[in-house]
């Protein structure tokens, strides 16, 4: 009995390595292993105490309106990327006024927590609500890789836009039927296209790599949206390789015209 109550003390931190939670409560300073770049206007990202905003706790991290645009990064620590225990990113965020929503997008570094690092578009563009909204990410398609997440606030002029509660923790898992589904249901239109494909399923899409014929990768998109945006590509054969979040990999042959 010893022994079996010693296996599962060991093994528990294993279990659990890769995971964390930071909801800012131990502090209103920037967390060890987090940054922020502020390249925008003079109000940048801060930690501040706010039990009446805050998700969880009384501490937030927020930005400020300023009258010129942001370009204000706000960089979680790094996220090493274990398939079935941290690779899925999750946190909330919510603008302070409904008539003054702020602009922002979610970017993903695979390298270090420099700007000209953060060249994978998570999320484009969009309104924060005024309520707090939880945002989900799979990351299982940098299983093995370490890699960093940023908020970036680009608006101009609006009133703030908060943050709280990141979770890195593991992203589900589908069941067989599910796996099935995926791959007969798997499409992409049109065929040939223009400027966009259409991807179906796409909830259950983690990533799309858009290759030439050569194989060097031209477009690599994590957390996709239905519709995927090929205008920079030169007309000719590609292939488009769908990632599923069960980890099954479909590739198809579109040609732009």
């Amino acid at each position: 009995m010893m022994k079996k109550q010693l296996f599962f003390a060991l093994l528990l931190p294993v279990m659990g390595f890769g995971q964390w939670t930071e909801n800012f409560d131990a502090s209103t300073a920037l967390p060890a292993g987090w940054a922020i770049i502020n390249n925008g206007d003079p109000n940048g990202w801060t930690g501040t105490t706010n039990a009446t905003f805050s998700q969880s706790g009384t501490n937030l991290f927020g930005i400020a309106r300023g009258t010129t645009a942001h370009d204000d990064y706000l960089i979680t620590k790094a996220i090493s990327v274990t398939s079935g225990v941290s690779d899925r990113v999750s946190f909330y965020i919510r603008s302070a006024l409904g008539t003054a929503l702020e602009n922002y997008e979610i970017l993903l570094s695979t390298t270090d927590q420099t700007k000209p690092a953060f060249t994978t578009v998570l999320q484009s563009t969009e309104k924060a609500p005024v309520t707090w909204t939880q945002k989900t990410f799979n990351l299982s398609a940098y299983n093995g890789q370490t890699v960093y997440v940023a908020i970036h606030a680009t608006d101009t002029n609006q009133l703030a836009l908060l943050a709280d509660t990141f979770v890195v923790d593991a992203a589900p898992v589908l069941t067989t039927s599910e796996a099935i589904k995926i791959k007969d249901d798997a499409k992409i239109y049109p065929n040939p296209f223009t400027d966009y494909v259409h991807i179906s399923d796409i909830d259950h899409v983690s990533s799309v790599l858009v290759s030439d014929v050569s194989g060097k990768t031209v477009k690599n998109i994590s957390n996709p949206q239905k519709e995927i945006n090929l205008s920079g590509l030169q007309p000719g054969s590609y292939f488009i390789t769908v990632r599923y979040k069960n980890q099954s990999v479909k590739t198809f042959k579109s040609v732009k015209k």
